[in-house]
């Protein structure tokens, strides 16, 4: 064997060394940080849950994920969550002297995390069969560290406790991952633009004389009828029949109010709703919400120093798909549910509004 030969022989074995050294390297460090999902989008379900048996399933069907299966998830909070898992790292393990004190904090207050991915049973090179959901990572979100900057994260597959950050992120994680139904649930009632609006049906629970039925028969042309008489009405002031309609594009409760004990949710639906409104779609899918009068929890008083009898800002509300009820703004859907007169081209604007309610500050039924 000639120098050559042997020089070639040893660079050779020089690259295949450094070759497997990095290898080995990049596979630890992989299995080091077994918080990061490195294909998000496989992924269709993750569980989350806390110690007080707190809990939220979010599974995908069809490209849209959903809240236990039933409700559409707030797809944002949805899309931050999966980015987390996708970019998350390791700062370092905590401390010695830290470590028990981390421990406790996990097992006391810790919320488990499950993902789901959908994977091959069997994967040889680029052959991937028999694809099923399978529990890809599970690790446990514990609380910030003291600087607020870091979170403490531990895998189901390992004893140690890391400090973990997101890049380009100055704060904690904990938040994110959160094992509350109502935070993840989308806030959207209606979001219908005018031309998928087939009907829209207002009712007002204390006078039915202000119940109408606007018909969109094509080409932004509507017709009005009143529903105390069944009549149409044909001289009305279109620009506010189409700024009504218009106002269906994005419409959105406030809160969703998750610990209403049952027996005050059956005293608030015994009620007749305060104002029904109810959309169906072209495609002859049907939507309503339901609202009633809230307390004046707020002591709210009048011009003449009267509390108002009811909330002048909320309302309770009820639409169908989400069985808890919600806290719904003036504001938002009193464009949705103007009374009839409102369409009338000598309607004064300033007249009927009294903090929120047709006609004045009157008792009425406390809910």
């Amino acid at each position: 064997m000639n120098w050559k030969t042997i020089l070639i022989t040893l660079l050779s074995l020089g690259l295949l060394a450094f070759a497997i050294f990095m290898v080995k390297n990049q596979k630890s460090s992989t299995e080091l940080n077994e918080f990061v999902v490195a294909d998000t989008s496989i992924v269709e379900q993750i569980y989350i849950a806390n110690k007080n048996n707190d809990n939220v399933k979010l599974t995908k069907k069809e490209g849209i994920w959903y809240v236990n299966e039933k409700e559409a998830a707030i797809g944002e909070s949805v899309r931050v969550i999966l980015k987390t898992m996708l970019l998350i790292e390791i700062k370092r393990p905590v401390a010695k002297s830290a470590y028990e004190n981390s421990i406790k904090n996990l097992a006391t207050s810790g919320i488990k995390v499950e993902i789901y991915q959908r994977l091959p049973l069997i994967s040889l090179g680029s052959l991937k069969l028999f694809y099923r959901l399978t529990k890809s990572k599970v690790f446990y979100v514990g609380n910030p560290t003291q600087d607020l900057m870091g979170t403490l994260l531990k895998s189901e597959k390992s004893d140690e406790v890391y400090v973990t950050y997101l890049p380009g992120f100055n704060g904690y994680l904990t938040e994110r991952f959160s094992p509350y139904a109502a935070d993840w649930i989308s806030h959207n009632i209606f979001n219908y633009s005018i031309k998928n609006i087939q009907t829209v049906t207002v009712e007002f629970g204390q006078d039915s004389s202000q119940a109408y039925k606007l018909l969109n028969d094509g080409s932004q042309n509507f017709k009005l009828y009143s529903l105390s008489n069944d009549l149409e009405i044909k001289d009305y002031d279109t620009i506010r029949v189409l700024e009504s309609m218009a106002s269906f594009r994005n419409v959105n409760y406030e809160l969703l109010l998750d610990n209403v004990p049952q027996e005050r949710q059956d005293s608030i639906l015994s009620l007749i709703p305060y104002r029904k409104v109810t959309v169906t779609t072209k495609d002859l899918q049907t939507k309503t919400l339901r609202m009633y009068l809230r307390p004046n929890y707020g002591q709210v008083p009048d011009l003449n120093g009267k509390l108002f009898p009811y909330d002048v800002d909320r309302m309770y509300a009820y639409v169908d798909g989400i069985a808890m009820p919600l806290l719904v703004q003036y504001f938002v859907v009193d464009n949705i549910t103007r009374p009839l007169a409102f369409f009338s081209k000598d309607y004064k604007t300033t007249s009927n509004y009294v903090g929120g309610f047709i006609g004045t500050n009157s008792e009425k039924p406390n809910p």
